[in-house]
């Protein structure tokens, strides 16, 4: 079976030509367990895992076409996924992790995925953390745990894999009767990396927040909204507070989408996430919040309608075609280095949320689950949900707390009651210098 190796790879090329020193574009997964964990179980859970999905059992290689350009590919790696103890993370995509694009580390309660954005998103790396916990606990407490969620089937090795899981969407062709509809121009925005009312920092610190998904839904349920778009707007509300002249822009909040049911591949593994626009307009400052959230939710049905998705979906292909003019990958990096300066001017602060863990029978043993992201914002916010818990993840290049403050006071004006559970170093895995230290063949 193919499963893409050797194939000129598409959708991960954004992530690839990007990632470097400035950026490692690398996410790391932690489940809060609630006993200590066994490592010898979890070798065996991870080795289970690994057995489920070939097409993540891959190292970079780099190729060559007729012309001399070169691209990356996919080649087989049948080296075993690392498993570390110890809250560290291993360096991806070199001897560390035996050259794969994730790994494992354990410590204490705490069970963590690291992978390379290109690799997958949080909706695979989902997938994989879910047949890991099931293995893992399965082994652990109760050999006979069912694999059914309720929302899905746990994937499990010895499950037929069929080539929806890793065919690459990029490699169809391009429709051709699209009707995206209209969206307002995007007004300027308000840069934190330029803009902040305090220091910025180099170094990166992620707040874990916990809000109690009862009262999380109980709110969201009445009151027209959902969980990411309340946040997205709670965030956005917070940030205004602190930048209330207009003449230094909006706060507009990137919010992070699954791309795969637009496109019609909801089981890709390939990274299928986008993003939507939220700024908080001038016209809305003076509404209250009720009618702010419904004018919010209308701006996520408007850009996630399909036809939208899917252009947007293939303006990203045809600008990587267009990086492409450019024969070899270093120099493609170089040109690209310029998105990060564009990035930072097109939004505010990102919110990125997967949807609710779906851990199956195992979820009983999880009591927290946290999502870390390296990314070019000065502010960006990773949910996760599990165990009844709202995990809101900030990660902040402040100094001080001045708009982590302002963002928690909107849950207390709303009556969200959180707690801050952990305050540390944002801790993701670096990437080897990928580029220059494959051989080229």
């Amino acid at each position: 079976m193919n499963y893409n190796k050797g194939k000129k790879l598409l959708s991960e090329r954004f992530y690839l030509t990007w990632a470097g020193e400035q950026m490692s574009w690398t996410c790391r997964l932690t489940l809060k367990m609630k006993d200590a964990v066994d490592g010898d179980l979890l070798r065996q859970a991870v080795e289970s895992t690994r057995q489920r999905y070939p097409y993540y059992q891959v190292k970079l290689g780099i190729r060559k076409d007729a012309a001399g350009t070169e691209y990356f590919v996919y080649e087989d790696n049948c080296e075993p996924w690392v498993v570390n103890e110890g809250e560290r993370p291993v360096q991806l995509i070199g001897p560390e992790s035996n050259n794969h694009l994730l790994a494992f580390c354990f410590w204490n309660d705490c069970i963590a995925l690291d992978f390379f954005h290109c690799l997958t998103d949080g909706t695979g790396a989902y997938n994989i953390m879910r047949t890991l916990l099931f293995e893992y606990c399965r082994r652990r407490y109760d050999a006979t745990l069912s694999r059914e969620t309720g929302k899905v089937i746990i994937r499990v090795a010895g499950d037929a894999i069929g080539p929806e899981e890793w065919e690459d969407p990029a490699a169809q062709a391009q429709p051709d009767h699209l009707v995206p509809l209209p969206l307002p121009e995007r007004p300027r925005c308000i840069n934190l990396t330029s803009q902040a009312k305090t220091k910025v920092n180099e170094a990166v610190e992620t707040v874990n927040i916990l809000v109690q998904e009862q009262d999380m839904m109980k709110y969201v349920s009445s009151s027209d909204t959902s969980p990411a778009t309340l946040v997205s707007l709670l965030l956005d509300r917070a940030i205004v507070r602190l930048h209330p002249n207009m003449a230094e822009g909006v706060p507009m909040v990137v919010l992070a989408i699954n791309q795969r049911p637009a496109l019609g591949c909801p089981q890709a593994g390939q990274t299928m996430a986008a993003s939507l626009r939220l700024p908080l307009k001038e016209e809305m400052r003076g509404m209250d919040l009720e009618m702010q959230q419904t004018i919010f939710r209308g701006m996520v049905v408007l850009q996630s309608n399909d036809d939208n998705v899917i252009e947007g979906f293939w303006q990203t292909q045809n600008t990587q075609d267009m990086f492409e003019k450019v024969p070899t990958l270093e120099g493609r990096h170089q040109a690209m280095a310029k998105a990060f300066s564009v990035a930072l001017s097109a939004a505010t602060a990102c919110v990125s949320y997967v949807g609710k863990a779906h851990l199956g029978a195992a979820e009983q043993y999880v009591r927290e689950m946290y999502t870390e992201a390296d990314t070019p914002y000065a502010l960006t916010i990773e949910m996760s949900a599990v165990g009844g818990t709202f995990c809101i993840s900030l990660m902040q290049r402040f100094a001080d707390d001045l708009y982590l403050d302002s963002f928690l006071d909107e849950f207390r004006q709303i009556g969200l009651d959180y707690r801050i559970a952990t305050r540390h170093p944002l801790t993701v895995a670096p990437i080897a210098d990928y580029r220059k230290s494959i051989i080229i063949k």
